[in-house]
């Protein structure tokens, strides 16, 4: 009777578990349907299936109970020191993830310094034309000439090598002195305005102050420089040409002819009686409205020698005025400038 229980509980375990074959399953109903608990009554083969069930899953919930893990304390702190040990880890990747970035900033902003390393520029124009440097200064470049420079200017000094004719409006700065190098005449300035002329390559270039003041030296073969003069305002500095001297001639008794002046000075004299002036002297037309000049005065010295269009030029630089010329009938026009 026993091996008979024993063989019963290992088939109702199979049928549990799902692992039970149809013929243990068969062998299975029949015992159960001699059991005594069903013997009072007929039931269908579903309704004994039913019923064994139930039996079964009371059976096998009443053996349960619930299973409680009880972990040791140094699993624990284990997990403790493992989350110490991650943040750790992490924060340090942090640290030099940021450091290789500020090296390589660092290194960027070396590389930017070195492009912002002078260099020699020239411009060269075929007519006249106003040129802004990187410091403010106004360089006016007449036609066919040309200036050479480092751009940006070094940190001492500010360079400029002129072949041909050009005004400069100088920027102030005291710590770096502007100076123009024509042939081997340097002209230094602070903040000034002034002509600088060279006619031809191998001659010496003339230099007339507007305003401010500038000195003029000269640099020998051997790189020392000789001051030759300050100019102030209206002033102009040119090299004496020497003349070859003449053999002498016999006087003649000539008519007395009038006297023609050579020389013009004005001292701040009205803008509206230094045009005419300057129309007589130098036999041309120089057309204005008195409205457009009135309360302007100018200064300077003039000879044969300058030069009526930079004279005109000077003075319109100088009052914001506009200058025009029609060359069919050698006629200047002074206007206000229309900007």
């Amino acid at each position: 009777m026993q091996d008979r229980k024993r063989e019963l509980e290992e088939l109702i375990q199979k049928y549990s578990s799902g692992q039970i074959k149809d013929e243990e399953r068969a062998h299975l109903m029949h015992w159960l349907q001699e059991l005594d608990v069903l013997e009072g009554y007929k039931a269908d083969t579903e309704g004994v299936q039913t019923r064994m069930k139930e039996k079964i899953d009371l059976r096998l919930l009443a053996t349960e109970t619930p299973t409680k893990i009880a972990h040791p304390p140094w699993l624990v702190w284990g997990k403790v020191a493992a989350v110490v040990l991650f943040c750790f880890s992490f924060g340090w990747y942090l640290l030099d993830r940021n450091s290789g970035l500020d090296a390589k900033n660092r290194q960027f902003v070396k590389v930017e310094k070195t492009v912002d390393k002078s260099k020699m520029i020239t411009y060269a124009v075929v007519q006249d034309s106003t040129i802004v440097l990187e410091d403010g200064s106004k360089v006016r470049l007449l036609a066919n000439s040309s200036i050479s420079l480092m751009q940006p200017f070094p940190e001492k000094q500010r360079a400029i090598q002129l072949q041909g004719k050009a005004f400069f409006e100088v920027s102030h700065d005291k710590s770096r002195p502007f100076t123009v190098l024509s042939g081997n005449i340097l002209t230094t300035a602070l903040g000034t305005s002034f002509w600088v002329v060279q006619e031809a390559k191998n001659r010496k270039p003339s230099v007339r102050l507007i305003t401010g003041r500038v000195s003029i030296k000269e640099r020998g073969e051997n790189g020392e420089e000789k001051l030759l003069a300050y100019l102030t305002p209206g002033q102009t500095w040119a090299e004496k040409v020497v003349q070859p001297k003449k053999e002498p001639v016999l006087k003649l008794e000539k008519p007395v002819e009038e006297i023609v002046p050579t020389t013009l000075e004005f001292h701040h004299k009205p803008l509206a009686e230094v045009l005419p002036a300057l129309a007589s002297f130098y036999r041309t037309t120089i057309l204005f409205s008195p409205d457009d000049v009135s309360g302007l005065s100018f200064y300077g010295t003039y000879t044969t020698e300058n030069e009526i269009a930079q004279i005109l030029q000077t003075i319109c630089i100088a009052n914001e005025l506009e200058l025009k010329f029609n060359s069919e009938t050698n006629t200047y026009t002074i206007v206000k400038n229309s900007q």
